[in-house]
């Protein structure tokens, strides 16, 4: 009978372990020869460290040291910004505070140099102005022609509007007015010197003298030697119009004069508004008194009942079979009859 193999456990169990060691190691060592195994631990290894890392950092509050970090670093940029300032346009120079800055105002501490222009709105000057320069002399110039300027026309504007009323309550008087070294006014006389004026109403002329046209009143006219009443246009030396009818007086022709009419109208000469000359448009005259030196020339239908000078003809004006064509005047009221010859 054979008798029973006695294993101790605690041999298995080192035999096993040994085993699964050595198992692991040759796996491990194969898998370390593989680069997809590599990069795949690799990447679990990155994943749990991150993740690791994020959940300790929430726990965390990094506030207080970022903060401190930054203060540290703001503080010795500043440090290093005033120690060091300096830009494209602008370079600090100065050891100590020349320029304040604040919501209601810029102080300068000590001189201000412009090279070329400043533009300020409202500008309010402390103590002393350098007066020794071309700038202030033209600043002071603009400044005081522009006062003059201002202060000229509203001088100018206040003391014409009191002459003004002066005048309108008072009136004004004046013996003599000179105008650029000539008298303009001198007592109740103008002067001669004043060859344009608009006056449109004057008192009794004594005398008056026109160099060039006259017109007057829409009615007598002056033109070119000529004067014409109710024309601006004389035809002669004398043109006369009344509405549509014209008389004219000039020359005709050497050493002959002219009176009539220049248009197609008759002409009447007369008294007491009686025309007693009419020459009609072709020139016939008509005369209805004459008078031929001393004897009187006239027409009548009988023997003249009037009293007449001796030699007066008197011509029939309905001459009959008896032949008388005539009277002759024989002194008074005797009147001779004059027949033709048979």
């Amino acid at each position: 009978m054979v008798s029973p193999i006695t294993i101790d456990p605690a041999v298995i169990q080192n035999l096993i372990d040994q085993a699964v060691q050595e198992n692991i190691l040759t796996a491990v060592e194969n898998l370390s020869s593989d680069p997809a195994w590599l990069s795949r631990i690799e990447h679990m290894i990155n994943q749990t460290v991150v993740q690791e890392t994020i959940t300790r950092l929430s726990a965390i509050d990094l506030n207080p040291a970022i903060k401190q970090c930054v203060d540290e670093s703001m503080l010795q940029f500043q440090q290093t910004i005033l120690q060091k300032f300096a830009s494209t346009g602008i370079v600090d120079q100065a050891t100590t505070c020349q320029l304040t800055v604040t919501d209601d105002a810029v102080t300068m501490v000590n001189n201000l140099n412009i090279a070329k222009t400043a533009t300020v709105q409202d500008l309010i000057v402390k103590g002393t102005i350098n007066t020794d320069n071309p700038s202030w002399q033209n600043l002071i110039e603009g400044i005081g022609q522009k006062t003059l300027d201002l202060m000229t026309k509203d001088w100018t504007d206040g003391l014409v509007l009191q002459v003004s009323e002066q005048i309108q309550k008072n009136g004004i008087t004046f013996d003599q007015i000179t105008v650029g070294d000539q008298k303009l006014i001198d007592g109740n006389r103008l002067s001669s010197s004043i060859t344009d004026t608009a006056i449109e109403s004057v008192g009794v002329l004594k005398k008056l003298t026109v160099a060039g046209e006259a017109h007057i009143n829409e009615t007598f006219s002056v033109v070119n030697q000529r004067v014409g009443v109710n024309t601006t246009e004389p035809e002669m030396a004398l043109s006369v119009w009344d509405e549509e009818v014209s008389v004219v007086i000039g020359k005709n022709k050497a050493k002959q004069a002219y009176v009539g009419t220049n248009r197609d109208q008759g002409l009447a000469i007369g008294v007491n508004r009686i025309p007693q000359i009419e020459i009609d448009a072709d020139g016939l005259t008509c005369i209805k008194k004459l008078q031929v030196g001393v004897h009187r020339i006239g027409h009548d239908v009988k023997v003249p009942g009037w009293s007449g000078t001796r030699g007066d003809i008197v011509f029939n004006a309905s001459p009959g079979d008896d032949a008388v064509f005539a009277w002759v005047c024989l002194g008074a009221f005797k009147w001779k009859a004059l027949r033709s010859a048979e």
